[in-house]
């Protein structure tokens, strides 16, 4: 069979791809999953030329999979998959990813055939031997016809959830030719691995833990090992929800990392109680080749942590700095931004950003992403919806300050934290948004005019009220 496995391009979001594009990841373990029995090609709509450039040069596919990578791309694949339809119709159309994994929104006017849930490689090797064999695509496990999808939805979340281990490993031959291209941040290139998914803590606005369903799945050493050498890039972001939750494997990891004479620069997730609870172990990570760690700090306020059921404390973050920091470890942390901020309270952020001296913040809008505790609880409270907004940038509560003056702040938190000058030795501007040309000015005017994007929900109008946010959060004094 020839498969073409296609990512799309969402050209709205925040967070465009001229400040982070990173390589498709899971288009490249599906097409492992195929390699050897199925022809496979993958098209990348940010770099590669249109489709129809594809169709003009006489491509012909048997079945093409469209990635639903985010919420917020859902509309941008419904846009490729009905191009994907107008030129091959006779190809079987699939959609997988993230999003369909977790909800049905927004598809009811998408062509698909079918939609594979949770990690697809099994599903799409499934359905491809089924078709070149001519056997009943209904014995395809996580395979469901699209008219059923929209019907039922999903399954819950993490009913599909599969360990690592038995994952094919990526086709990164698939992409050679944009390796140079893919950047995160100021890493530049970069390519993209996992050691592990899924988390056991419990965070309120987290789906990754549901997901696996509350597992912790780890990839073997030597897995890890085999990848990083196929990988030419310098760079390693490591896409785990928490790489280092098993302490004992990540020593291994660490010393075969070593041993095996790798010289690459890692940038992890992390947590903060995990890092000050492992000194010695975040010290033989900086000589494996520990470069950054993004640590979900949300919040130094101890009710608004309890509210988000983080599961850590603000000490806690205070002390991984310091850890960090003392190794020579940047820290990108990120921050929470509630919808029921004051003008004092983005005050206040900015200001605990400089007094812990972070080395490359991000911030977060609080929002309820599909699937989530949060969302379950809140959805019924909002007053504006839309794939677009579900990009972290965006509120669907209602605001405590007038919407407009509230996105206004934002963006100027967002601005004022990449003006800073304390940041001590950098060697790039200090702030995680990195841009070398107008890009990051561009993401601080869409940000300012995030009043303007959505669709009013139940004849609520656009602009809320400025009055005290009413959605049932859990309160915060």
């Amino acid at each position: 069979m020839k498969v073409l496995l296609v990512w799309p391009r969402s050209e709205s979001v925040v967070l465009s791809d001229e400040l982070s594009c990173c390589e498709p990841l899971p288009l490249e373990y599906l097409a492992g999953a195929l390699k050897g029995r199925h022809e496979v090609e993958i098209h990348d709509c940010r770099l590669d030329p249109p489709l129809e450039q594809r169709a003009r040069e006489g491509a012909a596919y048997d079945v093409v999979g469209v990635a639903v990578p985010f919420t917020c791309s859902a509309r941008a694949a419904v846009q490729t998959a009905r191009e994907v339809k107008r030129l091959w119709p006779r190809a079987l159309l699939v959609l997988g990813g993230h999003h369909p994994t977790v909800s049905n929104e927004w598809f009811a006017d998408c062509p698909a055939d079918y939609v594979i849930l949770g990690e697809g490689g099994d599903a799409l090797r499934g359905l491809s031997d089924a078709l070149e064999q001519g056997t009943p695509l209904s014995d395809v496990a996580n395979l469901v016809p699209f008219e059923r999808f929209l019907k039922d939805g999903p399954p819950p979340v993490g009913a599909t959830a599969k360990d690592v281990k038995h994952l094919a490993k990526p086709d990164r031959s698939l992409l050679t030719r944009h390796a140079q291209r893919y950047f995160h941040s100021y890493y530049r290139p970069t390519a993209l691995i996992r050691f592990s998914a899924g988390c056991p803590y419990r965070c309120d606005f987290c789906i990754l833990w549901k997901l696996t369903a509350g597992r912790y799945f780890t990839k073997a050493v030597d897995g890890v090992l085999e990848e990083l050498s196929e990988i030419s890039s310098e760079n390693i972001y490591v896409v785990d929800d928490e790489a280092f939750i098993v302490a004992k494997r990540m020593h291994e990891l660490a010393d075969a990392i070593a041993t095996a004479g790798f010289r690459k620069k890692f940038h992890m997730y992390i947590r903060a109680d995990t890092a000050v609870r492992n000194p010695a172990l975040m010290e033989k990570w900086r000589g494996a080749g520990l470069d950054s760690v993004l640590i979900g700090a949300e919040s130094l306020e101890e009710d608004e942590l309890d509210a988000y059921k983080k599961g850590a404390g603000a000490s806690e973050t205070v002390q991984a700095m310091r850890l960090f920091h003392s190794l020579g470890v940047k820290v990108r942390a990120n921050f929470i931004v509630r919808p029921d901020f004051e003008r004092k309270d983005f005050a206040r952020v900015a200001a605990q950003v400089k007094t812990l001296g972070v080395d490359l913040p991000s911030f977060s809008v609080l929002t309820p992403l599909p699937g989530t505790n949060l969302y379950e609880r809140v959805r019924s409270e909002f007053f504006v919806d839309g794939p677009e907004l579900y990009d972290c940038y965006h509120t669907l509560l209602r605001t405590k300050l007038p919407l407009e003056e509230f996105y206004s702040a934002f963006a100027d938190l967002i601005q004022g934290t990449a003006a800073r000058t304390d940041v001590p030795g950098a060697s790039q501007a200090p702030v995680f948004y990195y841009s070398t040309g107008s890009a990051f000015t561009r993401m601080i005017q869409a940000v300012r005019d995030g009043h303007k994007l959505g669709e009013p929900v139940s004849g609520t109008p656009h602009l809320p009220p400025a009055a005290p946010a009413s959605y049932p959060l859990p309160v915060v004094s």
